[in-house]
């Protein structure tokens, strides 16, 4: 599929995820890490997830679409409302070697991300109400196939280089995802399970 990309334009303006995850800021790629999931659902990234930044507040709802694959919706929202930017993804998880990363394909095309183009993030979850989300550093062309992304991708796992310098990202979980009967995904609040407030020390 040709995606019309401009030599050299692999960085494009950050992104807000989930999930996994996934700012997303980074590199855009052809095509994705495994063509398929390599693990099911994470059910602990469901839900809509918050990022709050002197910029203005980011919000993503990852919601599942089956056993293993998720939707990702994500509304980058400035400070003061303007220039509002909304992106659809589809999500799965990809292993390289012993570690998980998550594929995103851009389901519409936007000014800054074309349709079919694939980004990459890791997410570690810190507690049940937070998600940390890393952009990877690849030096990959566009055009690189997934065996040639996942050999970059070791390479830097074991020089300790795949991750940005201060690119890490925390987002709060403000809302669970529900699965209906009908197969629909809905939201409710407040979270079932929600983190106790931490007590002070005497």
């Amino acid at each position: 599929m040709e995606l019309g990309y401009s030599a050299g334009m692999r960085i494009f303006a950050r992104l807000a995820l989930l999930l996994l995850p996934l700012m997303l800021g980074g590199c855009r790629f052809e095509n994705p890490l495994t063509t398929s999931p390599s693990e099911d659902l994470n059910t602990w990234l469901l839900g809509e997830w918050q990022l709050k930044e002197k910029g203005g507040m980011s919000t993503a709802v990852v919601a599942p679409v089956s056993g293993d694959r998720y939707s990702v919706h994500l509304s980058l929202a400035p400070k003061g409302g303007s220039g509002r930017r909304d992106y659809d993804f589809e999500a799965w998880a990809s292993r390289v070697g012993n570690s998980v990363f998550f594929t995103l394909r851009n389901l519409k095309n936007s000014a800054n991300l074309p349709e079919g183009a694939h980004v990459f993030l890791h997410a570690q979850m810190i507690d049940q109400g937070t998600v940390r989300l890393r952009p990877l550093q690849l030096d990959s062309p566009e055009n690189a196939t997934g065996l040639e992304l996942r050999k970059e991708i070791r390479s830097r796992l074991k020089d300790g280089s795949l991750y940005l310098e201060d690119s890490a990202k925390d987002w709060k979980r403000v809302a669970e995802v529900y699965w209906t009967k009908e197969g629909e995904t809905g939201l409710f609040q407040p979270l079932r399970h929600a983190m106790p407030p931490a007590t002070k020390k005497p």
